[in-house]
């Protein structure tokens, strides 16, 4: 079973996302994929979209971990299910990033987002 993890995202976004879009972790970032902006500019999208809200909370964006035990799924469907629930989380309205990282001994998705914030905090539209 599929166990998921928040954190927030309060100073270095550039940072996040270049750390989850590791060529090592991604399959040579075969594994990344984004919704509402381009994943190689999402740092500039994601605070254009900060730069917009009316309500800037105290976070940039929350990074989702979603890890699944060892042969649960493939990295295929893991990424799958990611996607899944970021469409479900964000609903169309939000930009995200999702990479899925094989570089361990369990699959695991990671994913930046400021709708997640907005889950998280109870702002959800």
């Amino acid at each position: 079973m599929a166990v998921t993890k928040i954190k927030p995202v309060k100073s270095t976004l550039s940072k996040a996302l270049d750390y989850i879009q590791n060529p090592d972790k991604t399959d040579g970032k075969m594994l990344v994929s984004s919704f509402g902006c381009s994943y190689e500019t999402a740092d500039i999208e994601f605070a254009f979209t900060l730069s917009q809200a009316l309500d800037k909370g105290n976070n940039l964006a929350h990074h989702l971990i979603q890890s699944f035990e060892p042969g649960e799924v493939d990295y295929e469907k893991a990424h799958e299910i990611g996607r899944q629930l970021a469409d479900a989380v964000t609903k169309g309205q939000h930009e995200y990033v999702l990479t899925t990282h094989i570089d361990k001994g369990h699959i695991h998705n990671v994913r930046p987002d400021r709708a997640m914030r907005k889950a998280v905090e109870g702002t959800a539209p």
